[in-house]
């Protein structure tokens, strides 16, 4: 387990949120699942719900922008520490990246943009001014695992470590690549199978993904693919109750 009060290396994923119709709902699913509670943090900031688990920050739930299509799964979207949002958005564009929301403040809160790297995958930059980002990671409730599956793992992993200075090593998986700083994993990129289009995925922690799993359907929600065994720990893909897809992880990812 990881808790943190203070801004997050740069290049390391800090930060999850999702964007949905109906924020109240959305945060009903994940409350009972996980156990989060949350704060509305109200007009200001368009009722955006920071979800806390045991009063730490984990993630947030907010609405969909004006004029997005309504009705259809969200994805959640993983954002990406940086000391800098502006200097970085250049490296993301020199690198063959794209901007798709440029460097703006949020609040007092910190600096955001979102980007999409050149195999396609959508994904954020986040500079810390009053929220550091999640302040507990690894531990059943919280994300334990950010990756990013690629339509071109080989051009997706030398674009992340030119913006953000990862180390490339081989992964555990077959394909897979992970992304070091320090020394440390602190994501990884494999192949996007199936059609599937370039992405990045979230995995929450859970005690037992078996029971875990089958809250997930008890509150709406369904289980695409698992429970399976993996390198990283027993594992399922599900969606929340509007379609909106998670891993779900038991033990040391």
């Amino acid at each position: 387990m990881t808790v943190r009060d203070a801004p997050w290396p740069e290049g390391t994923p800090c930060w999850v949120e999702v964007q949905v119709d109906d924020p109240v709902r959305t945060s009903g699913f994940y409350g009972r699942l996980f156990g989060w509670t949350f704060l509305d943090h109200g007009e200001e900031y368009d009722h955006y719900l920071t979800a806390r688990l045991d009063g730490r920050n984990v993630a947030d739930i907010g609405p969909r922008p004006p004029g997005a299509e309504r009705g259809g799964p969200s994805a959640w979207l993983v954002c990406l520490a940086v000391a800098d949002a502006d200097a970085v958005a250049g490296r993301i564009e020199r690198a063959g990246g794209r901007l798709l929301v440029a460097p703006n403040d949020v609040g007092t809160h910190g600096r955001f943009a979102v980007a999409e790297d050149p195999a396609g995958a959508v994904f954020a930059i986040w500079q810390a001014d009053e929220y550091p980002g999640a302040q507990v990671a690894g531990v059943a409730g919280a994300a334990v695992r950010h990756h990013c599956l690629s339509r071109d793992v080989d051009a997706a992993a030398a674009f992340y470590a030119a913006v953000f200075g990862h180390t490339v090593v081989p992964g555990p998986g077959a394909g897979e690549v992970a992304l070091r700083l320090d020394g440390r994993e602190v994501a990884s990129v494999a192949e996007a199978v199936g059609g599937v289009a370039s992405h990045w995925r979230v995995a929450f922690g859970v005690v037992d993904v078996d029971a875990a799993a089958a809250a997930v359907v008890g509150l709406g929600g369904a289980v695409r693919e698992g429970p399976y065994a993996s390198l990283r720990g027993r594992g399922a893909l599900v969606a929340d109750a509007q379609g909106t897809l998670f891993e779900i992880l038991e033990g040391k990812p």
